[in-house]
């Protein structure tokens, strides 16, 4: 998991490699005032940005959950999973 960082004050954007302190500060203004999103590089070379519960790969499709672990495709999740608690409820 890579993060990506935009500074609120400066507008000021960079990436670290991991989480640390830094992560919270500003490296040109000092300012705290950060915005903050997780990114994983997909197998196909696309940025996807890991803000959501399942994130889909604009260049392939591949689904990412939110700590950046790709996904089976959904065809292949059980039915139950699948439809369970988000799809249509047949009482």
């Amino acid at each position: 998991m890579k993060f990506e960082m935009y500074c609120n004050h400066c507008g000021h954007e960079w990436r670290e490699d991991e989480e640390n302190e830094r992560c919270y500060e500003c490296p040109q203004c000092h300012s705290e005032s950060v915005y903050r999103s997780r990114y994983v590089i997909c197998s196909c070379g696309t940025t996807v940005y890991c803000d959501g519960f399942t994130n889909e790969c604009d260049g392939c499709g591949a689904l990412y959950n939110g700590f950046g672990q790709r996904l089976s495709s959904p065809d292949q999740w059980d039915e139950d999973d699948r439809y369970g608690c988000f799809g249509p409820q047949n009482d």
